[in-house]
């Protein structure tokens, strides 16, 4: 595995490496399995991102996991939704060997696309807007869930020739139901705010996250982004904040910390390629930078 990058799985890999037990899939675009044997955290531990949507309900144990820096303990009855971009990272409570059971259901960037038209837009904004992309499922949502995996593999299974279509129908369904279910928390999460943030907002906000992860290792001004999307640095300040809670320059900044941090962890480039890496003037300017945000200095971080 090469550490000099973050991790990049494509959903082929981890067909491959992570689910070896119960799977059916068509090609690599669609993953469902049920995961019952011990996880390899070894492959895990390193911080990855998943190349697909992946909605993971764990069924039993409990496991840490770390999406975009925040860490989150997962146990029985809560589902993890990841979208591309996200860089997560997972370990296990108990090492000693705890089995942490998974329902898994994959699906490719180009496979969503395929989806109704209007899914993949409902289904990001959703997972955008949430301020945790971990859920806790109900009862009756978890009955409802099951109900479709069950009829999903069955059809899979099938040698239907329009099993594709079906399936993916289903898998619509499937998606509009994780989706129902996001919304319903954003709803409730709206409802204790005076005010709900306009579709404007959200478009700008969603824009603005998709530039830091473009450019997050060569800008870190509010002002580059604001100009990128036509707009003042004060306005957009404005939205990030109403809409996520953190300042502009707080976002960016965890990306970029997020990737300090990774390079410092888990490649041997030394602090000064690691400055030149993530476009600070000079190695001292770096070093202040991070000590500021995280309380330690690079080299101390690395050794911990």
């Amino acid at each position: 595995m090469d550490n000099k990058a973050l991790n990049k799985f494509t959903l082929s890999k981890v067909k491959e490496l992570f689910l070896k037990d119960d799977i059916v899939s068509i090609g690599d675009d669609f993953i469902f399995a049920r995961q019952n044997n011990k996880v390899d955290w070894e492959l895990l531990k390193f911080p990855s991102r998943i190349e697909g949507f992946v909605a993971a309900y764990c069924r039993k144990g409990h496991f840490r996991c770390t999406i975009n820096l925040t860490e989150y303990d997962i146990h029985d009855g809560m589902l993890v939704v990841n979208i591309p971009n996200n860089i997560i990272q997972l370990e296990p409570v108990d090492r000693d060997g705890e089995l942490v059971e998974l329902t898994i259901v994959a699906v490719s960037p180009q496979y969503m696309t395929t989806l109704s038209s209007d899914l993949g837009k409902i289904f990001v904004d959703a997972i955008n807007m949430l301020k945790s992309p971990i859920m806790k499922m109900g009862p009756k949502e978890v009955e409802l869930a099951t109900q479709y995996f069950k009829l999903i593999d069955n059809v899979v299974n099938t040698n239907s020739e329009y099993r594709n279509i079906s399936i993916s129908y289903l898998l619509t369904s499937v998606f509009y139901l994780i989706g129902g279910m996001l919304k319903k928390r954003l709803d409730a999460e709206a409802s204790d705010d005076e005010t709900t943030p306009s579709t404007r907002h959200k478009r700008v906000f969603e824009s603005f996250i998709e530039l830091v992860e473009k450019y997050h290792n060569k800008e870190r001004s509010v002002s580059f982004y604001a100009d990128k999307l036509c707009i003042t640095p004060k306005y957009l300040s404005q939205i990030v904040k109403n809409l996520s809670g953190f300042s502009a320059p707080e976002i960016i900044s965890k990306y970029v910390i997020l990737e300090a941090q990774h390079l410092l962890r888990h490649t041997d480039l030394s602090v000064k390629e690691i400055a030149d890496q993530l476009n600070f003037p000079n190695q001292s300017f770096f070093y202040k930078y991070f000590k500021t945000h995280t309380g330690y200095t690079p080299n101390s971080y690395r050794q911990k």
